[in-house]
């Protein structure tokens, strides 16, 4: 510290012995003005740091305490916490079911109608089910003889289920009795009941088997079954068959075989014979994306009194969804046997009197083409166009009548069909639904002028209206074609005629009172048009039924 104290003395005297000898001692030289222009550039002197000795050769920090105290009493709170409800799966809206249920009703025509149901309730084990049908009448038609008929169906079934097997048996029995009224009363002596009446008798049996597969098994159905017809003209035919089918899924598709093994005794007037009726397709499926393929073909083996014939069609069939869930595109090329028996010409026509000649028909070629559009999921429409080459298709014919009404015969002709369908399907809400059908038919026979008795265009159109929930009001209107028959005017030469067209209008109404007990009215052929589904037979004109539901 001495030091700098000796340094400032020696610059102080060093200061003053300059300045004095920097005193003039040469003449004056006198004032002189000098301006210097120049940009002012502002300058910040050095600044000069203090020296501030500290009062030693140590610094000390000051130490602060810090203090830390947790008051125990718990903060106030206002939230309430809510329960949480455990998380389970809705139950399904079970429906109650009811044992019983019956229809009955009364028409125009003394028609009588009843249909009683009766099943057991829900069960894992069992279902048990019985069912009775009666329709009848005995009313009058102008210038036509009696036409009185009846129907009368019962049928029991049940399913016994196991863990891995269902077993499904049913008995039916079905008996229909109409009259041959196709006669003028006033042109011929009066037949009575007894000699124009046909009953036609049906019971059949059946047994299935189905087991419950995992996915890597396949799915197998086994069955037998029997049936027995019988008339009052001398007619018997028995059937006994065998049902064996398998489905198996595999990696991409999914294979399927069933089998139809049936074997069959004719008894007629004047003819009696056997007949045997094996059926076996074989198909494999493939689906993918929007796009679905089936190939396969159908083996028919028959036999006819010891003459065997086999048969063997393609099956080729192919979907494809062009937008998806919207317009599906689809065709076929296939064909098939289909076969012909008695039971089955008793349900299109009970007017048939006499020996039949029974004959498979062969539908060689089956090409068809379609498309399904659904929009909005309120309108579902369907097209399709279809070409069949058949060989052996059957028509009803009437032969000359000379001393019984007119009765019906089957016979035999090869024919080309150009078919054209056409259906929409339209939901607005949950009260009001329609829909519209149509279906043209265009055959070129071999041997027939024309096609017997089947119609070339049909059209229908139905709704259905719900009024509150407790009326439901139900419209059908039909429009039926070209339908072409044969008459003999001199009693032997045969005459081609077309059917008279006609419209037919049917309206119903149903009120229900409850969900147990409704009431309902229906008024059939508003039109009171009186049209001919077969020559000399006509239908009732218009014709009313009331009557009411009642389900325990």
């Amino acid at each position: 510290m001495k030091i700098s104290k000796i340094k400032f003395s020696f610059f102080l005297v060093l200061f003053a012995t300059t300045a004095i000898a920097q005193t003039p001692t040469t003449k004056d030289i006198g004032n002189e003005d000098i301006t210097i222009v120049k940009e002012y550039q502002p300058v910040l002197n050095d600044a000069f740091k203090i020296n501030i000795p500290l009062d030693g050769d140590t610094v000390t920090t000051p130490t602060v305490i810090l203090k830390y105290n947790i008051d125990p009493r718990p903060m106030n709170s206002n939230y309430n916490l809510s329960p949480i409800k455990p998380v389970k799966i809705k139950d399904d809206n079970i429906k109650k079911l009811y044992r019983g249920f019956i229809k009955a009703g009364y028409g125009m025509e003394n028609m009588p109608m009843l249909d009683v149901y009766f099943n057991s309730l829900r069960s894992k084990n069992f279902d048990l089910g019985f069912r009775y049908q009666h329709l009848s009448s005995t009313g009058k038609i102008n210038d036509y003889g009696d036409p009185n008929n009846s129907s009368n169906t019962a049928m029991l079934e049940g399913t016994r289920y196991f863990q891995k097997l269902s077993i499904k048996g049913a008995i039916d029995y079905d008996r229909r009795v109409v009259h041959y009224y196709g006669y003028n009363p006033s042109n011929t002596d009066l037949y009575s009941k007894s000699e124009t009446e046909h009953k036609m008798d049906v019971i059949g049996a059946d047994i299935k088997f189905t087991n419950a597969p995992s996915e890597s098994n396949w799915k197998l159905l086994g069955g037998l079954n029997f049936y027995a017809f019988k008339d009052n003209r001398n007619t018997k035919e028995n059937n006994f068959g065998v049902k064996l089918a398998g489905g198996r899924a595999l990696q991409d598709g999914f294979i399927y075989i069933d089998g139809d093994f049936d074997f069959m005794g004719v008894e007629q007037e004047s003819l009696n014979y056997n007949r045997s009726y094996i059926h076996i397709r074989p198909t494999y499926t493939i689906t993918k994306d929007l796009f679905s393929f089936q190939v396969g073909g159908n083996v028919t083996l028959e036999g006819n009194d010891g003459e065997t014939d086999y048969h063997l069609h393609p099956i080729i069939k192919g979907s494809y969804e062009v937008i998806d869930n919207t317009i599906t595109v689809y065709g076929e090329f296939s064909g098939d046997m289909e076969r012909n028996d008695i039971r089955k010409f008793s349900k299109e026509n009970p007017f048939w009197l006499g020996n039949i000649s029974l004959i498979n028909t062969n539908t060689k070629i089956n090409i068809k083409a379609g498309t399904a559009i659904k929009i909005n999921n309120q309108l579902m429409l369907n097209a399709s166009g279809a070409f069949m080459s058949l060989k052996d298709m059957a028509f009803f014919i009437n032969p000359p009548a000379i001393d019984f009404p007119t009765t019906y015969t089957v016979t035999y002709d090869d024919a080309n069909l150009l078919q054209f369908k056409a259906s929409a399907d339209y939901k607005l809400n949950e009260k009001i639904t329609a829909g519209a059908n149509l279906e043209f038919n265009s055959y070129n026979t071999k041997n027939l002028e024309k096609a017997l008795y089947i119609p070339t265009l049909v059209m229908g159109i139905n709704g259905v209206y719900n009024i509150s929930d407790k009326i439901y009001a139900k419209v059908d209107f039909m429009i039926n074609t070209g339908a072409t028959g044969i008459k003999y005017d001199d009693g032997i030469n045969a005459e081609y005629f077309t059917l008279k067209n006609y419209f037919d209008a049917n309206l119903t109404i149903d009120y229900r009172y409850t969900k147990l007990l409704s009431l309902f009215a229906s008024l059939n052929n508003i039109g009171f048009s009186q049209y001919f589904h077969y020559y000399q037979y006509p239908s009732y004109r218009f014709n009313a039924m009331i009557g009411g539901t009642l389900s325990f």
